[in-house]
């Protein structure tokens, strides 16, 4: 029943945020407010994803990366469990690294800096964090056997439907 409530508050979130953005586009018709709108979507996107992954470094918790390679692989090594942490706290680096530059363009450079940024540089940004990731984990573990991305998804929602949560087993 758990489980149930919890997949009910997600699809609640990911619901109002879609009916938000849909208010907010018929709601504003000047570009600068739709603009705007975009940066309150795109700075709530961000902060939501860094309190995803952010929560699961407290103490007693499994981080978010370890516990999708556990999903994936099963038993860790050390040396990769304590990798997937450092995946974890990058990516949490990066999600507030999108808030905080987005936040500080918006502040103090001209809006087209800011609206490029959020609009444009957005997504090759993302793309370029996993193509780093890729790469390190090439270079460190050769050895190990490469991973499907139907596998990898597959194991994105086993995590994020586990009643358990992020816990420590």
């Amino acid at each position: 029943m758990e489980g149930a409530a919890s997949r009910a508050s997600k699809a609640a979130i990911v619901l109002l945020f879609v009916v938000g953005q849909v208010v907010v586009h018929f709601a504003l018709r000047d570009s600068v407010s739709v603009q705007a709108a975009c940066g309150i979507s795109h700075a709530a996107a961000y902060l939501a994803l860094l309190w995803y992954f952010g929560r699961t470094l407290r103490a007693g918790r499994e981080p978010f990366i370890t516990r999708l390679a556990r999903t994936v692989h099963g038993t860790l090594p050390p040396g990769i469990a304590q990798y997937t942490r450092g995946v974890t706290v990058a990516w949490s680096a990066f999600f507030a690294g999108q808030v905080i530059v987005s936040a500080l363009l918006l502040a103090f450079a001209p809006f087209e800096y800011w609206s490029l940024f959020v609009n444009v540089l957005n997504t090759p940004l993302v793309v370029a964090m996993f193509a780093c990731d890729q790469i390190a984990r090439t270079i460190r573990f050769r050895g190990q056997p490469r991973v499907p991305i139907a596998r990898i998804l597959r194991a994105f929602v086993e995590v994020n439907s586990s009643p358990g949560g992020t816990r420590t087993r």
